[in-house]
């Protein structure tokens, strides 16, 4: 087993409102911090609303890190 750690900058926070692209207003209500160790990346997706899926909101992954 691999030991891995990763530094990344969420650039939301939980509570944060904006309007979608469907005019509504949404807020972040959970943010997930996806980790890969093959590709090197974190890539964070959000709740919104509290409805249980989650959206990515941000095109392109953080370069991460991992040690061995």
């Amino acid at each position: 087993m691999k030991f891995a750690a990763f530094n990344a900058r969420c650039p939301f926070e939980l509570g944060d409102r904006f309007k979608g692209t469907d005019g509504k207003e949404h807020t972040i209500t959970d943010i997930v911090a996806l980790h890969s160790m093959k590709t090197m990346t974190v890539r964070f997706l959000y709740e919104l609303d509290g409805n249980g899926k989650l959206v990515d909101l941000t095109s392109e992954p953080q370069e991460g890190a991992a040690e061995k």
